[in-house]
């Protein structure tokens, strides 16, 4: 009873509109069927999210501004577990105030990859990586399972095409809301039997290029990345003058978009100021850099290099590769780009991670097709910022 006392007055962040609320804040929503108890349409959810023809739901409970496991509706006197955000009023996953919360921002340019990173490293996770690990990674909402399928999955597995650009927030607000998923740690307990280890609750959010360009949008619309515990950017090495003066129009190439070192910028003054940081403080947010589509510039490197070894995780998180990794990139992005960006990292941030990855392992930029999906190490900076929230222990050497 402690414990649940202490959580409901512990802030969390809701994990679609990223504001901070306390449990003992949330109003409920009744579950009951529409036949038992008439729904009504909800004004303050409607609003927030401009929806133009918004559905009837289960009417609002509000807080007694007390700790309460659940809500009697006094329309139908059912009881209701169904907690909602204090201010965007949607439903929050039954695993809030249970499980720890994770939010980790996948930020990058226009056609820098965002969206078929996610799409590859979620199927990585699911079928793949996590299995090998002991990881379980679930949908938590309906929201989430229907636009994973539609538009992700889909697209890549289904048709073999490339995902069409993220629409910017301020034009579609429904593109702020993230993927939320369950992730379950599991093992063996003292006598050898296959035990849950911990759960986490993991928000993914994916966000259009465009909405990085300037700082009045961030400001506006991209608060989850001074509220979010992990930041993957992802640099298009096909961006960079040198790398397109290398390959001498040897393949096809995406317009020239925002600056990586630009948008790292931005997103590093935007969380001193959400987070109220001085300049002098180093942002705790772990950032993981990491070079997209690299398959498209492996005639560039010199193949004997780590990033092209298949690390093995399953002893835990292998440091002795990462470190490696991380290197081998610093030095190229020195060589293709100068050292602004590695020197932004290690100035403004306490942890930082350099990787290279490749989630489609082709260029579609010609035709927009994906003959076959071929990804590679896509789950490394992902790995990495779990093991920087101790999820992930430092494998042992032998």
């Amino acid at each position: 009873m402690l414990d649940a006392l202490k959580s409901s007055f512990r802030k969390e962040v809701c994990p679609y509109c990223f504001e901070p609320y306390r449990l003992a804040e949330t109003p409920f929503r009744c579950a009951s069927p529409a036949v038992r108890c008439a729904p009504e349409v909800d004004t303050v959810r409607a609003q927030f999210w401009r929806e133009k023809s918004p559905a009837p739901m289960g009417r609002v409970l509000p807080p007694n501004g007390k700790f309460q496991k659940e809500s009697r509706c006094p329309i139908c006197n059912q009881m209701s577990r169904k907690r909602i955000c204090p201010h965007c009023h949607m439903d929050l996953p039954h695993t809030t105030g249970k499980y720890r919360n994770l939010i980790f921002a996948v930020i990058g340019a226009k056609e820098a990859g965002k969206s078929h990173y996610l799409a590859v490293l979620i199927e990585q996770i699911r079928k793949h990586v996590g299995p090998a690990v002991g990881m379980l990674l679930e949908p938590l909402d309906d929201h989430t399972i229907k636009r994973y399928r539609q538009d992700f999955h889909e697209p890549i597995y289904r048709r073999g095409t490339t995902i069409r650009a993220t629409q910017s927030a301020l034009a579609d607000r429904s593109v702020q809301l993230p993927l939320v998923y369950t992730l379950t740690f599991t093992g063996k307990d003292l006598f050898g039997r296959k035990a849950i280890k911990g759960v986490v609750t993991l928000v993914f959010f994916d966000t259009a290029g465009e909405d990085l360009n300037s700082r009045d949008t961030m400001n506006t619309v991209n608060k989850y990345i001074y509220r979010a515990d992990g930041v993957i950017l992802l640099l298009d090495p096909l961006q960079l003058d040198n790398v397109r003066d290398k390959l001498g129009g040897s393949a096809p190439l995406p317009s020239v978009n925002t600056e990586a070192a630009t948008i790292l910028e931005r997103t590093t003054e935007l969380i001193r100021l959400g987070r109220s940081l001085s300049l002098e403080s180093k942002i705790t947010t772990p950032v993981a850099i990491a070079f997209s589509k690299f398959d498209a510039v492996e005639s560039l490197i010199d193949p004997q290099m780590q990033l092209n070894a298949q690390p093995d995780h399953r002893a835990g998180y292998d440091v002795s590769d990462f470190h490696a990794v991380s290197s081998e990139m610093q030095s190229l992005l020195q060589d293709w780009d100068g050292g602004v960006i590695p020197q932004q990292a290690e100035t403004h941030y306490r942890k930082s991670g350099f990787f290279g990855l490749t989630a489609l392992g082709c260029n579609p930029h010609g035709d927009q097709k994906i003959p076959r999906v071929l990804p590679r190490r896509v789950e490394d900076p992902f790995l990495w910022l779990l093991h920087c929230h101790g999820l992930i222990p430092t494998a042992r050497r032998s």
